[in-house]
């Protein structure tokens, strides 16, 4: 099982999440921690880099669900950006890819720098 790392910073207006590694029940409360405290550093609109998350499960899914609903509700979004097919495989079997925006890439999620 590979640790999960979590790298968080502002981009422009966005905030920025990095995961490389595996999101499960072991690990899932920090990176839940780690994004409420992301989203009070750098505000709550926020992109989740996905392209180095190999594995994601129920509980991880769980901390996207919680983190949609806290950032939506305070008027911002969240955008999953580069998930590999395995975890947009994950994310499509529960249809958050509805109500979630997806985008295939960082570049295509973030904004150009002025």
């Amino acid at each position: 099982m590979l640790p999960l790392e979590i790298t968080a910073r502002r981009h422009g207006e966005r905030t920025l999440v990095s995961l490389r590694g595996e999101l499960d029940l072991a690990n899932a409360d920090d990176l839940r921690k780690r994004l409420r405290a992301a989203r009070a550093a750098h505000g709550d609109h926020v992109v989740l880099d996905l392209a180095d998350l190999e594995f994601m499960d129920s509980q991880g899914l769980s901390v996207l669900v919680n983190c949609y609903k806290a950032v939506t509700a305070a008027g911002g979004s969240l955008t999953l950006a580069g998930p590999r097919p395995i975890v947009r495989r994950t994310l499509e079997v529960t249809g958050l890819h509805r109500r979630m925006r997806i985008v295939r890439s960082l570049e295509e999620a973030l904004p150009p720098a002025h």
